[in-house]
Formats: C-alpha cells, structure tokens, sequence
C-alpha cells in the first residue's frame, strides 16, 4: 500500500519516507477538483473540508497561479504530431531511434506520456534562470475567460482574473516561472522508469524554488543531491559583490535510481612493500589532522604493544592523547608494520596484503562539487569548432559535463532513453552520441526545442539570425534550425571514426485545424500528423515503424500490433484480405483496429465491427475496434 501511495503521491512523504496525513489530504482534495475540472463540475461533497479532521494548515510552496499550472498538467493536447518524412527517410536516419521534435515542450510531453510511460532513463533539463534579462516570459497559447477558469481550476473569479492577467502581460514574476515549470516536470516524473534520474541546471534566481517545487512533485525523499558546478574559473568583474563562478544542478531519483560511482582496479604494483613474504600497503594506523584527538573517540584511545613489549599510546602532533584509526578487536600484531622516523621514534602503521583484499575495484565516489568538468569558455569553442568560429548560441552547457551525467545515470549497452525537453543548441545530442562512439553503446536521445524566433536586433543573437538565414536558408529563423544543423554537424565529425547509430529523425507539433468538410483530411500531410498522434495515444513509441499494409487495394498502416485505418473505401473485401494475412503469416498479429470516425460512413462502421465479430481468425486473436475521432 505505501508503495503505491509513493507512486501516486510522492509529494505526501518526507525525506525519511514516512507519509504526511496532512500532506495525503491536501493531495485527496486536489484530485477532487482535478476530476471536477476535467468534467467541468462541482462535487459540493467533496469540496467540503468537515469531511477531514485534519488541520487546513501546513508546509507547503503556494504561488499566484497553482491552481491554473495544475490545471495545465492535464488538459488534453490542441495540436497534432508530425514527421519530417523527406529528412526521416534519409538513408542515415531512416532507422534511427534518435528523435528531435520541434515545438512547445509542455504540449509534446503530452504527446510523449502514453508510448514512453515509466520508460525514460535520465532526463536532463537546462530551463530558462528568470534572470530578469528576458530569458524567460510567460507566454500560454491557452485562451480562458475568467468564468471558465475560475470553473475549471474551482478557485474564485478574482483569482482567475489576476492570473490570466499575468499570463497575458507576458510575466517573468516567480509566481509565472513556477506556472511554467510545474505542468512540465509533473509529466516528466510520470516518464521517468522506476530507477530513472532527473538533472535539471539552474541558478540563484530560482534555485530555492525550484528546489521545493521538485520536493513536491518528485517527494522530499527522491531527493538526490545538489550538484555545484564550476562554470567559470576564477570568476568575472560585472559583479557589485562576489564573482560568481558556479551554477547547480539539481538531482532527483524516482524511486530506485542507483548512481553509477567510477571504480578504479587496484594495482599490484601499488603493493610494493613485501611483509611477512606477502605483498603489502601500509599506512600510518595514527589519525591526525582534525578529530585526531583521544575526546573524539574515547574507544580509540588504547595501547598497542611497540616491538620492546612496552604499551604504545597514540599521540597527537600537539602532544596530547591522540587516537588510532581502528578499533582494538580489528587489530593483530601481522597487520601492524613498526617504523622508526628520522627523530628516533618508532611508528606503528597499519598492513593491507593484496592478497587479502577481497575486492579489488575501489569505488570513487562522485562529488557534489564538479570543478573539471567543463566550463562555459569550453563550452563556446565546442560551438565555435562545430560553426566555423561563428558564436551561434549564447549559453550552451560543455560536452563534458552533460557526458559525466550520462556515466553516472545511465548504462553504455541498455538501450536507455535520454530526454532533454529544453534542447538549446543540442549539447545532449551530441554527448550522447560522442559516448556511444567512446564505449560501443547504443543510448537513445529524444530532444524537444520550441521553434523560437531570433530577435536579430539584439547584439547577442545577430550572428546567430544571419547564420541561419544565410547559411541554412531559413526564411524565419530560429532556435530550432541551430539545434538540428548542431546535432547534424556533430554526427557527421562523429560518424568519421564510428559505425553506431548518429542519425536521428525529427516531428514536429501542427495546430489541430482539421476541417472534414472540405476534404483537408485526406492529403497526405494531414494523414501522416494524424497517425503519428495517434500512435502516440496509443503508446507506441516514435521509434516503432510504420508499415503499409496492402489489402487488395486498400492502403492501411500497420505500426506495432495496431492497424490503422485512414482512408475512405474500406469494404468488407478488405477485411477479408486482412484475416487471411493474420491466418497466413506467423508474424503477423494485429490486436487493435483504428478507423478514422470522419473517413467512414456509419453503415460501414458497423459493418466492419460485426464483420471482425464474425469472421475467426487461426490465431484467436481478440481484436478490438475502435473509432477515433480528431
């Protein structure tokens, strides 16, 4: 029971992992209004907080727009999914399972949430900081009147009015960026596998609350780690105050995310002492340095006897009573080496054999301060090796540091998925792929990008704008050209020395407009957005294929065990085509039937659901039938 209340719930335990009541009741009571909003009702019983004896009061992170970024984690998608078929069909990426999808992220982590739930291995993000210089404002495409929102989020007109108000005005508030980043990171945890990661960067600006926000949706106790990473060395002058030379990263597990901690063998050679004719370490058995002394541990304090027969005590170096560094029962005279220092004074150190150690990896642990993993000044000339000195993008996190995460998260040879919904200029793309060439793996990346726009009356992004419309021929440059011609370049430096898989394919979101009054439905581009979302919905991961599927002049796809139906024209000839190819061939197995509700008249519609009751196939296939509609 307490495991599935994790599942659900994992806002509701500590750090500990013992479960708040207080914390469960909030939760109920949220879930209650989320169905109310979902049915766009009002349970008036549940709303009633005497039907919990609890107290209303406790620890929690609240902001001007909660209810309203609640409320987005489960609206229901407005746009459609489509593959870039001419670039998907290229020889080099025809097979790949690596993915980059062009558009709003919180509206692709909708479509992702069904084919890659509880299947995503490590997460990394790098959000915009609301730095308060225009990295961040809020922009929702979602349109409400104060009346539906304050019905839909069950919170009181004034409210809904103050936050509509925010999100029209394009806010950068504290209250708009936890709006923004909430919807989003409550869809990732549900993508993250059971032993999955999350590492998202971030600095001052909204470390604190970001750092509550993630103890809520991840639960207190996912908490893995704070990393500090040393983006700059020996820091800037723009400073009033310190010179900032470090960024964080937060780290939260699911549930059983174990870090992959490097592991050096021991050498033999590093044994070079020969004691008692076996080959041997010593080290001074004495602990100095702070708490070396005999008030720090009592139980450390004991004598030994020196080669004389005379009881040795441990001294500290300002000459009190000091302490040894084991206890007197993991002590014998063969482990202990005696020698005398230049002042005459023997010194007793303690004896490792090689042979007697029964592990010979010794584990190196990682530190929560990265100091040698890349800086910002890196990180620029890898955009400047890759773009001929161009500075195309401004703040791209180094290789090196985003591969590190990888070697501590993830396996070289597990097919493991990493998802990076805030791509940039595709630094996660390129460390993925530089690591399976290193070590033979065959680690997956999904990276999403919005289509933003370049400003090219900023200084800052001019190269950048006339990059792209010069060089890559973008009519309307943006972000997303950077990150596809970054990920492109670095496969084909990579696909020099490396055979593995340096392609990738590339969706992109489409406004759900569809028309089927006036035959938009059946062009061919409207067709492949409409099968690909629904591939999705019905979990089927983007790297599954389609396959057309012939059945007597019918054209139907087949992706997986589905098989879908988009056409018009669909007679009972070709049903019957379609159980003799499940009769007929081993592999072939279809569990699930989708017809386009719109392409299909009613009276052929039935025909083909009785039709798949009457008809048995060899297989005993239980075959479901289902209408979708756009």
């Amino acid at each position: 029971m307490t495991q599935v209340l994790k599942e659900h719930f994992p806002q509701c335990f500590d750090k500990n992992g013992d479960l708040m009541p207080y914390k469960l009741q909030e939760a109920i009571l949220d879930l209650a209004q989320e169905i109310n909003a979902q049915a766009n009702t009002a349970t008036q019983d549940l709303e009633n907080e005497a039907v919990f004896s609890l107290s209303k009061e406790s620890y929690s992170l609240n902001w001007l727009g909660k209810s309203y970024a609640k409320l987005l984690r489960h609206l229901p998608t407005h746009t459609l999914i489509a593959q870039d078929s001419a670039h998907n069909a290229q020889p080099q990426n025809a097979n790949s399972k690596n993915v980059l999808i062009k558009g709003d992220n919180l509206e692709v982590l909708k479509h992702l949430k069904n084919a890659y739930y509880r299947k995503v291995k490590m997460i990394y993000i790098d959000p915009p900081y609301n730095t308060g210089n225009g990295d961040f404002i809020y922009n929702d495409e979602r349109s409400f009147t104060p009346q539906s929102l304050a019905q839909m989020a069950n919170i009181e007109i004034d409210e809904a009015k103050k936050i509509l108000d925010y999100t029209l005005k394009n806010s950068s508030t504290h209250s708009a960026w936890l709006s923004f980043m909430y919807p989003r990171l409550y869809i990732a945890r549900q993508l993250l596998r059971d032993d999955g990661v999350i590492f998202i960067s971030i600095d001052d600006n909204e470390q604190a609350n970001l750092k509550l926000l993630c103890d809520e949706i991840f639960g207190e106790e996912n908490f893995v780690g704070q990393i500090i990473w040393q983006k700059k060395k020996g820091g800037g002058q723009d400073s009033q105050d310190f010179a900032k030379e470090h960024e964080y990263i937060l780290c939260y597990s699911k549930y059983e995310w174990k870090i992959n901690d490097k592991k050096e063998q021991l050498s033999e050679n590093k044994f070079n002492k020969i004691i008692n004719g076996k080959k041997a370490i010593i080290s001074k058995l004495e602990k100095w340095g702070i708490g070396a002394l005999m008030e720090d541990a009592p139980s450390l304090y004991y004598p030994i006897k020196d080669p004389n027969g005379d009881d040795f005590y441990p001294i500290a170096p300002n000459g009190e009573k000091g302490r040894w560094r084991k206890k007197p029962e993991n002590l014998d005279n063969e482990h202990i080496y005696w020698q005398e220092n230049q002042k005459g004074r023997l010194t007793p150190y303690e004896v490792i054999y090689f042979d007697e150690v029964k592990d010979k990896e010794k584990i190196i642990k990682t530190r929560t301060i990265f100091t040698d993993y890349g800086t910002t000044t890196d990180a620029t000339k890898e955009i400047l090796n890759l773009f001929n000195n161009q500075k195309i993008f401004d703040t791209p996190k180094p290789i090196n540091l985003i591969k590190t995460l990888l070697q501590i998260s993830t396996s070289t040879n597990s097919n493991d998925i990493i998802l990076d919904f805030f791509a940039g200029s595709g630094t996660t793309a390129q460390a993925v792929m530089e690591l399976n060439a290193e070590y033979k793996g065959n680690r997956e990346f999904i990276l999403v990008q919005l289509d933003e726009v370049i400003d090219k009356s900023k200084s800052t992004s001019k190269a950048a704008y006339e990059f792209c419309k010069n060089e890559l021929g973008s009519e309307n440059p943006t972000i997303f050209d950077i990150t596809k011609e970054r990920i492109k370049r670095a496969s084909a430096k990579i696909a020099q020395n490396s055979n593995l898989d340096l392609g990738f394919k590339i969706y992109e979101l489409r406004e759900n407009d569809f028309d089927s009054q006036n035959g938009a439905l059946f062009k061919e581009v409207d067709k492949n957005a409409l099968l690909e979302s629904f591939r999705l919905q019905d979990s089927t991961p983007l790297s599954v294929e389609n396959q057309t599927i012939d059945l007597g002049g019918y054209k139907a796809i087949r992706a997986g065990e589905k098989l879908y139906l988009l056409n018009s024209g669909f007679e009972m000839k070709h049903l019957q085509k379609l159980i003799s190819l499940i009769d007929a061939q081993k592999d072939f197995v279809i569990k699930e039937i989708s017809y386009l509700n719109d392409a299909f008249e009613s009276a052929r519609i039935r025909e083909i659901e009785e039709g798949i009751k009457s008809y048995s196939n060899k297989k005993e296939l239980k075959i479901l039938v289902r209408g979708r509609f756009i």
